[in-house]
């Protein structure tokens, strides 16, 4: 809009010319093209994920793990009722709805996939081993600490050293996961000293897989790795 008293073009949408304070008339700037700027862009519509993908999966296996469990209880207790397998099923079910909707279909980095799937593999051992504890006789629990958990912790940490090794443009961003899946691989050793573990063979392999990763990270991604603390500590 322009004021006709002092021909100044006001582009804000004020009723009075902030320079000679005289009121502003609509009827006197009929023929002008005038737009008003907006002082706030319009607000941008979230993009919507394409999540019908995931829903349609997820509910597949659901449908399909809820069926094999229920499928499982009447033929558990029709043929043997001195170990309830069923309980294995419906757990092995529900780890396999955390390796689809929390693993598979997520967008989490990979050092947070390897670490909760080691997590939830280690949880579903823990319950085999405490079901068979309780229903099956002469059975050695002590197998999860002996072999499982290292077990574990040795896939781990080479899956996440190959990884790293491939990732080689995105150091910034895995080595760190890279050297905390590979630390955890000293657990078993501990609990060996701890005495949890009888039989200390993957242990100590678990130990040396970590430390080969960890030596390679720390020598081939030094720079990334200075960086990386530097910026995490403020240095």
């Amino acid at each position: 809009m322009r004021c006709k008293y002092c021909d100044v073009e006001v582009t804000c949408e004020s009723k009075i010319c902030p320079l000679c304070h005289e009121k502003l008339s609509i009827k006197d700037n009929f023929d002008l093209d005038y737009t008003p700027t907006k002082a706030y862009p319009d607000k941008q519509k979230p993009i919507k994920k394409p999540y019908r993908q995931r829903l349609t999966v997820t509910g597949i296996y659901l449908c399909i793990s809820l069926s094999l469990f229920i499928l499982s209880i009447p033929i558990n207790l029709l043929t043997d009722r001195d170990i309830y397998w069923f309980a294995i099923v419906g757990v092995l079910a529900i780890y396999g709805f955390i390796l689809v909707n929390n693993t598979i279909l997520s967008n989490n980095g990979i050092g947070t996939k390897i670490f909760w799937q080691g997590v939830g593999i280690l949880c579903v051992l823990l319950t085999v081993n405490y079901l068979l504890d309780k229903q099956a006789p002469d059975y050695s629990p002590s197998w999860v600490w002996d072999y499982g958990l290292p077990a574990i912790l040795i896939i781990a940490s080479i899956v996440t050293g190959i990884y790293t090794a491939i990732a080689s443009k995105y150091w910034s961003g895995v080595l760190i996961d890279a050297l905390i899946i590979s630390a955890l691989g000293y657990v078993p050793i501990i609990l060996y000293a701890a005495k949890v573990v009888a039989h200390p063979a993957l242990s100590i392999a678990s130990a040396c897989v970590s430390s080969i990763v960890i030596g390679s990270c720390c020598i081939l991604g030094r720079k990334t790795l200075i960086a990386e603390f530097k910026k995490k500590f403020h240095v």
